[in-house]
């Protein structure tokens, strides 16, 4: 049935009054959109070796009282326009998220973009234990990640244009 309502896709954006270079250090650091998010609570490179395809982050959520933690894999790195991450692994994703900058007139676009694929953890058994409520049970996962996603988008143009990294 998740065949049916997945991969759900999403996006936000924003402009932001910075180059593309100036947001790079923001896009490609997984702790910032931690300063933003109400569920990604705090993420960082496993290796420390910052921002290259390979790259595994873990990262720590908390929705409520429900807490989980992520292991993801950069699977593109283009400084300054796109860095794109695959939760669960590169292989089969949960789920595969970017934020991507492209140039603008006075600065920046910046894109903040996520597909739900099917078949994976944590929607595929919620799916599964109701499969008539497959849509809502989706819609409502998706209305969550883009809030989230749009706060961290705006947090990260906020703090480009302050100058606060």
């Amino acid at each position: 049935m998740d065949d049916q309502v997945l991969p759900a896709t999403g996006e936000v954006s924003v402009g932001v009054a910075v180059s593309p270079e100036a947001l790079w250090p923001l896009v490609s650091d997984p702790a910032v959109p931690a300063r933003f998010s109400d569920e990604l609570v705090e993420a960082h490179f496993v290796d420390g070796d910052g921002p290259r395809v390979g790259a595994e982050i873990e990262g720590h959520n908390a929705n409520g009282d429900v807490t989980w933690t992520t292991h993801s894999t950069v699977v593109e790195c283009v400084e300054p326009t796109r860095f794109r991450w695959a939760t669960g692994g590169a292989d089969e994703p949960s789920a595969t998220w970017s934020l991507e900058v492209e140039p603008a007139v006075g600065g920046a676009t910046l894109t903040h973009r996520v597909v739900l694929h099917a078949g994976r953890a944590p929607l595929a058994p919620a799916i599964e234990a109701g499969p008539e409520r497959a849509r809502e049970i989706v819609d409502g996962r998706m209305a969550v990640v883009l809030e989230n996603m749009q706060r961290v988008v705006t947090g990260i143009a906020g703090a480009a244009e302050a100058g606060t990294v």
